[in-house]
């Protein structure tokens, strides 16, 4: 049974190397426009250079717009899926207790600390918007 896990692991593992490398090397070779050793079109051997162009994930250069990608962007979204998670998990923990008093205590303790999270995530975004809008009006 042992021998069996190992092998299941491996091929996992192997499926997963796979699934990852395989679209990278296929978009290893890029064409050179013409196919005649990546000169285009008789210009004097100049080769067409195709732009890189890295734009900023922030959207704007200011601490606003950092702070509120930051909360918008990451922690919101994150955020809230976590709290739903653990909502659900203690609502999991109350079905699960089937009267057990200690069961059910713990069950409201993970409940209380899940809206307690969730009431930070929300202030966070309140601090965000009040910081920002805070700065506008230092701006104008």
């Amino acid at each position: 049974m042992k021998n069996y896990k190992k092998h299941i692991f491996n091929l996992l593992s192997a499926i997963v190397i796979l699934i990852i490398f395989i679209p990278v090397l296929s978009r290893a070779q890029t064409s050179g426009g013409t196919g005649g050793g990546g000169t285009s079109g008789g210009t004097g051997g100049s080769s067409s250079a195709i732009p890189i162009v890295i734009s900023n994930p922030f959207k704007k250069d200011t601490i606003q717009g950092l702070i509120q990608t930051i909360v918008d962007e990451i922690l919101l979204p994150i955020g809230g899926v976590v709290a739903f998670l653990m909502i659900m998990w203690s609502g999991f923990l109350f079905i699960t207790a089937r009267g057990d008093l200690t069961k059910i205590g713990k069950a409201k303790q993970s409940l209380l600390w899940a809206v307690i999270g969730a009431a930070i995530l929300l202030g966070a975004w309140i601090i965000s918007q009040a910081i920002g809008a805070t700065i506008n009006q230092l701006r104008s």
